[in-house]
């Protein structure tokens, strides 16, 4: 079938309508490359005025655009082997991709949609995120036995240094707020505490090593806006069997972390699961501008799970740690905070909302096309 055919726009209007605070709707942008249909797009993020979304295609190793108001293809710029991640400077021109296969990143000039600098890092680099100024990048490098983050000079696109982290299997890195701290999710393979790692983004260095108890399949991390804490998904562990053996059997709960960034702080893992309602696989994850609403690509289950940021806090806040390692279990808790579920495309490996947060963008990794969700946004 030639899918240039079918990259026209959305196909239909709305596929659902939920009540929430106001109608919510999915629809599709339908095929996310242009030449072939081997695409699997694993990362979308948008520009920095919402105009324009860059998806990451795995399989078909290349950035397409789409043009966020006519919700069409508007380009692609071939990379190198597996991209996995893209992070766009705060003035908007300038794209990095990491390529996982060729342990490089790609230099894409967004006007002319060209790659202008290929910079080599290390093994495996899975993500990439760029600090509030836009001067430095940060590359997750998580190959075997890998330990790094590697650190980007974006005015000279060079390499221009690296951290060594306290473990293996950097999965991915957010950037507070302010732009004074990193938060680095550590998914070392065979580890049943897997780990949060703090970094003041000034001088480089480690802050703090927070373990997380009975935790794996660690996906991504993303900072509150106030910059009191960090969401991570995790699959965990559901019993005291070693985690290699677990991660085997698939013997999981689906749950969110909530980490306290302050030392010392509190560390909660939030269920998604219900007793006959699992939020199997939570991948991508992404925070709306005032801390209300979270939105987690459920790449098992083919939806986007929203939930309500204020009542997750007040869980945190509210209990001890000893309670909090207690709740992780609650299959009941979900409900207190759940606020949809909604389906989409197959396989959503990452989300990202439009600047003003009137919508959510799902890259559906196993239908090869982007939903788009109107938000619960008041």
């Amino acid at each position: 079938m030639n899918r240039s055919r079918l990259l026209v726009g959305i196909l239909g209007a709305a596929i659902l309508s939920l009540i929430l605070a106001q109608t919510t709707y999915a629809g599709f942008v339908q095929g996310t490359r242009v030449k072939t249909e081997c695409t699997s797009p694993f990362h979308i993020s948008t520009s920095p005025d919402g105009n324009t979304l860059f998806v990451v295609n795995q399989s078909g190793h290349s950035v397409t655009f789409i043009d966020a108001k006519s919700q069409k293809v508007v380009g692609e710029v071939a990379v190198e082997v597996q991209p996995e991640y893209a992070a766009c400077t705060p003035d908007g021109k300038t794209l990095y991709v990491a390529n996982a296969e060729s342990d490089s990143v790609s230099v894409v000039d967004i006007a002319s949609k060209a790659v202008t600098k290929t910079i080599k890092v290390g093994d495996w680099p899975c993500s990439i995120k760029l600090t509030t100024d836009g001067k430095k990048a940060y590359v997750c490098c998580s190959g075997s036995l890998w330990d790094k983050i590697d650190i980007i000079d974006t005015a000279r696109n060079e390499k221009v240094g690296e951290i060594t982290l306290p473990d293996y299997g950097p999965r991915d890195i957010a950037i507070s707020p302010d732009g004074k701290q990193g938060a680095v999710i550590l998914d070392t393979t065979g580890e049943i505490n897997r780990s949060i790692v703090f970094i003041d983004t000034a001088t480089n260095k480690i802050t703090e090593h927070k373990r997380v108890r009975h935790s794996s399949n660690l996906r991504a991390v993303v900072y509150s806006p106030d910059g009191r804490y960090v969401l991570v998904t995790e699959e965990k562990a559901k019993n005291w069997l070693p985690v290699c053996i677990a991660e085997n059997g698939e013997v999981f709960t689906n749950n969110i972390i909530v980490a306290e960034t302050k030392p010392g702080g509190k560390i909660a893992q939030l269920p998604l699961d219900e007793l006959n309602n699992y939020d199997g696989n939570p991948y991508g994850l992404v925070i709306d501008k005032n801390g209300k609403y979270v939105y987690i690509g459920v790449r098992g289950m083919h939806r986007v799970t929203i939930l309500d940021f204020d009542k997750m806090r007040q869980i945190v806040e509210g209990n001890s740690q000893e309670q909090l390692d207690l709740l992780a279990d609650d299959l009941s808790l979900v409900n207190s905070y759940l606020v949809k579920r909604v389906p989409v495309g197959l396989g959503p490996s990452s989300v990202a909302l439009s600047p003003d947060g009137k919508f959510c963008y799902a890259a559906n990794y196993f239908s090869n096309n982007v939903s788009i969700v109107r938000t619960p946004a008041d």
